[in-house]
């Protein structure tokens, strides 16, 4: 155990030898030790000194008060998880401190957890089918999974209080400053866990804190799981693929948790080796495309950015700065983790000068991206007219994909369509793939099940197809994408 976990012994302590009389030794032997039930006898029967019975809160805060005086704050790393719990233990030993229907270790463990931990919301960051937890007040807490219907957490926060304690545990690291006078931060736990909060001063005392705690899974989700969950048919997927592979440049939009930062980072892990991919993405790294052997050796040419915020906004490394560097750092593909500032600008120049870029957005249909790319552009250039913003747009992003969560929690590409110029600042967009709803039918508990099937609407036009085939694409596979 860690010297910092030893008591200061007393000069009269030091003072025992081993040469002490033997007298004082049989009464040492004889003494009672504690953390041991001791048996009293009595003229009828041997009897268990009482066991003190407490809840769970009153023990919470007995123990609180006592590590707290004994023990130094480092006790709390998360490396000294095992000794914290055995002193927590040989604690409740000492003072015959028992909680009902609990046992010891059972007792130990949620107490480390409330204490040194997220208190119940350990459990579900550490599970890997979590995607999302997102804390409406102290007492209302959403949990939203990675399949399936989201649902109240049944456990909550004893109060506003320990909410406030709980979120400042988790920014902890991050060494900020969450009050007052900063009611509202953004911070990061580990390297998958974004957390985004809001101070009791902006949602109210009754509230107490609000959190969207957004869990990035490390469990890679594989081609034929995307297939095989029916988010999209193989040749759906394939398509996606070399288009990517051979130079066209894609948007995916779709609400918060429709799946499609997931996907489009699967559909990037099939990046040819020799060539050089750059992702950049928003203050934490959600994205590990880095692949090595068996001996630790990479294999590909990955490069991963993100941006980051300083106390002076001249030093900031935002989305727009880490492009305009990326463009001369000689990349064969970007990918821009999402799109929703005047970084959009910069990204179509990058479309439309040879790199091949992916990218994602908020939009409700394929059609709506490129306004809302227009509109993000704008942001930079107010003073260039709509329609040629819309030219360009149109021009760098040949395909938008549109994918959503559905009411019954599956995920699927609703559609894949190509952007088709019409005219000056006019466009269309072509279905080549959909998903159609058929039905929707609603179970003897209450839950929504719904049908549909995957739609081949139509061919890319000759233009993609000439566009792909003087890419690489073979005439065979073309084929495949161009007959209905």
């Amino acid at each position: 155990m860690a010297n910092f976990l030893k008591k200061k012994k007393s000069p009269e302590t030091d003072a025992v030898s081993e040469q002490e009389a033997p007298e004082a030794k049989k009464k040492k032997r004889g003494k009672k030790e504690k953390g041991v039930i001791e048996k009293v006898a009595d003229a009828k029967n041997v009897k268990e000194v009482e066991r003190e019975y407490l809840t769970f809160d009153n023990l919470l805060k007995k123990v609180q008060q006592h590590m707290s005086s004994k023990y130094a704050v480092e006790l709390y790393d998360s490396e000294q998880r095992a000794a914290m719990k055995k002193l927590i233990e040989q604690y409740m030993k000492d003072n015959n401190y028992y909680v009902p229907n609990m046992t010891l270790g059972d007792v130990s463990e949620r107490l480390y957890v409330e204490m040194a931990e997220y208190s119940f919301l350990t459990a579900y960051l550490r599970r890997t089918d979590i995607e999302e937890i997102n804390i409406n007040a102290w007492d209302d807490v959403q949990i939203i999974p990675a399949r399936g219907k989201p649902f109240k957490s049944p456990e909550h926060f004893k109060s506003a209080t320990h909410a406030i304690d709980v979120v400042k545990r988790l920014l902890h690291n991050n060494k900020i400053t969450f009050d007052a006078s900063k009611p509202i931060v953004t911070g990061f736990l580990g390297h998958n866990i974004r957390i985004t909060a809001t101070h009791t001063v902006v949602v109210g005392e009754s509230t107490g804190v609000s959190a969207s705690i957004r869990i990035v899974n490390p469990a890679k989700i594989t081609s034929s799981q995307f297939i095989d969950n029916n988010t999209c048919t193989e040749e759906m997927y394939n398509f996606l693929v070399d288009c990517f592979i051979h130079g066209i440049s894609q948007v995916y939009a779709g609400e918060t948790g429709s799946g499609k930062t997931t996907f489009m980072a699967d559909i990037m892990s099939h990046f040819p080796d020799y060539k050089r991919l750059i992702t950049i993405e928003e203050k934490v790294r959600e994205f590990n495309l880095i692949r090595r052997d068996g001996e630790g050796n990479v294999l590909n040419n990955v490069v991963h950015l993100v941006t980051r915020e300083t106390d002076d906004p001249s030093k900031d490394v935002t989305m727009q700065r880490l492009l305009t560097a990326c463009l001369t750092m000689h990349p064969n593909a970007l990918c821009v983790a999402e799109m929703k500032s005047n970084e959009a600008w910069e990204a179509q120049e990058a479309a439309r000068t040879g790199h091949t870029v992916l990218t994602t957005t908020h939009a409700s249909s394929t059609h709506g991206i490129y306004s809302r790319l227009a509109t993000l552009c704008l942001q930079k250039y107010a003073e260039v007219p709509y329609d040629i913003i819309i030219s360009l747009v149109a021009e760098a992003f040949p395909l938008g994909i549109y994918m959503k969560q559905l009411e019954d929690g599956s995920r699927r590409l609703m559609e894949i369509a190509e952007c088709v110029l019409t005219g000056h600042g006019e466009y269309t967009t072509r279905s080549l793939y959909r998903f159609d709803i058929v039905s929707e039918e609603k179970n003897a508990d209450g839950s929504i099940e719904i049908n549909g099937r995957f739609v081949k609407a139509n061919p890319p036009t000759d233009a993609f197809m000439k566009r792909l085939r003087d890419n690489g694409v073979s005439a065979r596979r073309l084929s495949v994408y161009g007959g209905n």
